[in-house]
């Protein structure tokens, strides 16, 4: 098993930043699986126990998919963050006014804000982290005693088909190393509690697929890989007739 640990360049967040941001505007016409998985997770915070006007952070908030449903269930004091302003920026405009919602541009795996939170979240943002292993502790700590740390994420099983189509040419795909269900788990103690689910998308070709990630800024290939053009062809080739991909969700919930 690769480690959860990645060694990445120094330019590789900037990368990631700059995809995001570049796709602010587009970001939830292409985003359908993650507009549902927030509604998933939101589902899952809402039956968490909360004070009745809890403080909460958000580590990256997108456009707001995770925001809106929280603000429509939890009377709460929300600080959202990203670590692109343009995303940021874009999450502000479709809340509008609200007076109880401030916004940080700040690097959720590295975070300038004080203790004093009674929920931390995020739903698809921690497998963009370069190591998932120092933050998750690192976010822990600014919880409030009792506070919950819930978030989603991507699990191992995530783009199967994809990747074997390169594996079967011997060429690497890109694709991000993602934590496995028991792996995501032992990050912290006590015991995270992990729920898993697979969740697959048809695409009418690979085209679409990588036309879809583009939309929605998540093609920033692991360590700026890049597949070359031979292969990515005889790859794309091979999807003509479609592609079943697989998004391997994971759940957490942690109690401080």
């Amino acid at each position: 098993m690769r480690p959860l640990r990645a060694k990445h360049p120094m330019d590789t967040k900037a990368a990631v930043v700059a995809a995001f941001s570049a796709a602010a505007d587009t970001y939830e016409d292409g985003a359908e699986l993650q507009r549902d998985v927030a509604a998933r997770l939101a589902r899952r915070i809402a039956v968490l126990s909360l004070p009745e006007r809890p403080r909460i952070l958000e580590i990256g908030c997108g456009t707001g998919f995770l925001s809106r449903a929280l603000l429509a269930m939890i009377p709460s004091e929300l600080m959202l963050t990203d670590v692109s302003e343009a995303m940021l920026n874009r999450c502000r405009e479709t809340l509008g006014p609200i007076a109880t919602a401030r916004y940080l541009a700040m690097d959720g795996e590295r975070p300038t804000l004080a203790p004093g939170f009674d929920l931390i979240c995020s739903s698809l943002a921690f497998q963009w982290f370069d190591d998932l292993p120092a933050a998750l502790p690192r976010l822990a700590t600014l919880l409030n005693p009792g506070g919950h740390l819930a978030f989603s994420t991507l699990g191992s099983g995530s783009f199967e088909s994809w990747k074997q189509a390169f594996a079967d040419l011997n060429m690497p795909s890109g694709m991000r190393a993602y934590p496995s269900r028991a792996a995501l788990a032992a990050l912290l103690s006590p015991q995270l509690e992990v729920d898993e689910q697979h969740l697959t998308r048809r695409y009418a070709n690979g085209h679409a697929f990588l036309d879809e990630l583009k939309l929605i800024g998540a093609h920033a290939p692991e360590d700026n890989h890049r597949p070359a053009p031979g292969p990515l062809r005889r790859v794309l080739r091979g999807f003509e007739g479609g592609i079943d991909v697989t998004y391997h969700a994971l759940y957490g919930i942690w109690r401080a």
